[in-house]
Parts: C-alpha cells; sequence; structure tokens
C-alpha cells in the first residue's frame, strides 16, 4: 500500500509541476504575442487559467496529505493521549465528510456538464474535462481522511504531524 500512496504521490507532484510549467509558459507566451507581435490570443489565457485550477485543487489535496495546511493546534498538541486522538479522529471525520459529500456533487456536477456538451469559447475543450479535477480531487481528499483516521486509531506512526503517507 506504502508503494501505491508514494506512486500516487509522485504522479500528483508531476501532474502540478506540469500545470504550472503549462501556466507559466502560456502567460508568458500570451504576453509575449499582445505586446511584441501585437496578436492576442485568447486560448493561452484559457488554458493558463485551466492549468492553474488543476494545479491549485492538486496542490490542495498533496498540501492535506502532507499535513502543510493551515491549522490551529495549540490545543490539541497540549492534550493528553486519549483526548487528543478523539478530537483528532473527529477532526478527519469531520473532513472526510465534508470531501465526501462534496465529491458526490462534484460527480452530479460533471455528469450534468458532460451531458449538456458545454465547450469552452476559445479552445472548445469539453468542459467536463476541466470539471474533473472536482471529484478527483475531492475523492482523494476523503481517502486521505479516512486513511489518517484508521491511522489515528490504531496508534501507528504515519498519524503525526509532517509524515508522508
Amino acid at each position: 500500500m506504502k508503494k501505491f500512496l508514494k506512486a500516487l504521490s509522485n504522479f500528483e507532484s508531476y501532474v502540478c509541476v506540469f500545470c504550472f510549467v503549462v501556466m507559466a509558459c502560456g502567460c508568458f507566451f500570451q504576453v509575449l504575442n499582445r505586446n511584441i507581435f501585437k496578436i492576442p490570443l485568447s486560448w493561452t489565457e484559457e488554458l493558463s487559467r485551466f492549468a492553474m485550477i488543476w494545479m491549485a485543487l492538486l496542490g490542495s489535496e498533496i498540501g492535506l496529505r502532507q499535513h502543510k495546511q493551515m491549522s490551529v493546534d495549540a490545543v490539541v498538541d497540549r492534550l493528553p493521549g486519549l483526548p487528543r486522538k478523539v478530537v483528532e479522529c473527529a477532526g478527519c471525520l469531520i473532513n472526510a465528510a465534508f470531501a465526501g459529500v462534496s465529491a458526490v456533487y462534484a460527480v452530479q456536477f460533471v455528469a450534468v456538464t458532460y451531458g449538456s456538451n458545454q465547450i469552452s469559447s476559445a479552445m472548445n475543450w469539453p468542459m467536463w474535462i476541466v470539471y474533473l479535477i472536482l471529484p478527483l480531487s475531492l475523492a482523494l481528499m476523503f481517502a486521505f481522511e479516512v486513511w489518517e483516521f484508521v491511522y489515528i486509531l490504531r496508534g501507528r506512526p504515519g498519524a503525526e504531524k509532517g509524515g508522508d503517507q
């Protein structure tokens, strides 16, 4: 299981880096074309926006998994064993519930978008491809929170903050 999670983590990181490169190159190309060649291209802006959306949502999941999200844990860090475990488990369950419910609605949203044949204005891409990152990232967040919940319950290493799962 750890090999699978490591491979998934590496894949997500590569996709984020790729999206960043696409976004940066698209913005640079757009500025270059608009200011030097006087050719405004709308597809570069749209491509950059879509890459930023994918990068931000995948990055949010990576940040959650690596415990890099902002949190206030001054109280939790001072709690002894069992109360701390209860609070951490409650946090995982709340996050998992939010991510799971949101993922279900995101799947429905992508299905409606797929059925409506909505396309992007500049590149003529099906919008369901752009929106597909919503259920994907939310499902990964849900899976991580369930995984973290089990680790906290079992008291295994890896549940502590900063540990890469």
